[in-house]
């Protein structure tokens, strides 16, 4: 049976499916890899296009911060890259990490915006890609919302972060080494028909999946709140990158 590509939705032989599309970026320690994402739509995401950074690099610059920071603690039993950053340094003093920001890392509304728009079309791109690995899901017309924001940069999708009461953050060992995307581990994790949420080193995402209405956002607000008022203080509605803890101050507390 040909090969349908589950963003373009093409299938062979019209689109090829020959390199390995790692639905987790390498550069963050990904190992799992989508069989149903074509060439042209994988070379998309990693390629820079009119921006001096891909989608793939937005993850990578956001989470790779979160991921050294829980290497520091938990000694890992493979050798993992040393941290690089076009956007950021890290500074430790006393066991308190700060977050520098380089040169390259504008505060101007624009290049914050569409920075911001790009991670969040990474952050789709990384759900989509395993739900369709882990559930072999994804063909449906309803997905055709994530399908136009996240491979052809059309609409707007919002993404609510959701910020921890405590710094305990429940991880498999190891697993900031091989990091894994999680929908279903804790029960505070809420995901219906039209909204989804997941959980990634130590993160905690929620999102649109399907068309939805003001309604709806306030009838999920609501059913989410009651499975996370015991460990989450509140959310924000993500509009730049430093809406997100990615440096994971709640531990330092």
């Amino acid at each position: 049976m040909n090969r349908k590509c589950l963003w373009c939705l093409k299938s062979e032989p019209n689109v090829s499916f020959i390199n390995k599309a790692h639905t987790i970026p390498k550069s963050l320690g990904g190992q799992n890899y989508n069989r149903n994402v074509c060439d042209n739509c994988n070379e998309y995401f990693g390629n820079c296009q009119d921006k001096h950074y891909s989608i793939e690099e937005a993850l990578k610059e956001t989470f790779n911060i979160s991921r050294q920071r829980i290497l520091l603690v938990n000694e890992p039993k493979r050798k993992v890259g040393r941290f690089k950053s076009k956007f950021f340094e890290v500074k430790e003093r006393n066991g308190i990490y700060r977050l520098i920001a380089k040169s390259s890392f504008r505060f101007n509304a624009a290049f914050q915006s569409e920075l911001c728009r790009t991670f969040k079309r990474g952050l789709y791109k990384m759900y989509f890609e395993e739900l369709n690995r882990q559930r072999e899901i994804g063909y449906d017309e309803k997905y055709n919302i994530i399908r136009e924001f996240a491979r052809y940069n059309i609409g707007e999708m919002p993404i609510f972060y959701f910020n921890r009461n405590f710094g305990a953050i429940l991880m498999l060992k190891n697993e900031a080494e091989t990091p894994i995307l999680y929908f279903d581990r804790m029960l505070y994790l809420y995901t219906d028909n039209k909204f989804a949420e997941i959980e990634f080193l130590g993160h905690v995402f929620g999102f649109p999946i399907s068309e939805f209405k003001e309604e709806d956002i306030q009838i999920y607000f609501s059913k989410t709140y009651e499975l996370k008022k015991k460990f989450f203080k509140d959310f924000v509605n993500v509009e730049r990158l430093t809406d997100i803890d990615f440096t994971l101050k709640i531990l330092n507390g």
